[in-house]
């Protein structure tokens, strides 16, 4: 049986981690290869300080589990990140998408109601 701590950490790691992608997006828009130039970029220090959370959080999980089902379930950061996408940056999903995201939930559906 899937421990609920587990799927609780797994998605925090993947909310940590779609928050982070969302910085990372918002960084883009100054991004450049001068390293000084980045140095002020607070979006981008924001996104990685969040995937650094996320993986710290992913490895405790993976502590608890095996890599085969904490890997499947980290398919939320996919869900999340579109919903971020859509409600914060006004991002468009089309029909195959939300497709992809409902076989998604299912999936996780199946691996948890298996373990």
């Amino acid at each position: 049986m899937l421990n609920l701590l587990v799927l609780g950490l797994i998605f925090v790691s993947s909310l940590l981690a779609s928050f982070g992608s969302y910085n990372f997006k918002i960084a883009s828009k100054k991004f450049s290869l001068n390293l000084l130039a980045q140095l002020r970029n607070k979006r981008l220090f924001t996104g990685m300080i969040l995937f650094f959370m996320s993986t710290i959080i992913y490895l405790m999980a993976l502590r608890m589990q095996s890599l085969s089902i904490i890997y499947a379930l980290s398919s939320m950061t996919y869900i999340m990140v579109a919903v971020i996408s859509v409600k914060l940056l006004r991002e468009k999903i089309n029909k195959n998408k939300w497709i992809g995201i409902a076989l998604i939930i299912l999936g996780i559906i199946l691996i948890t109601a298996v373990v």
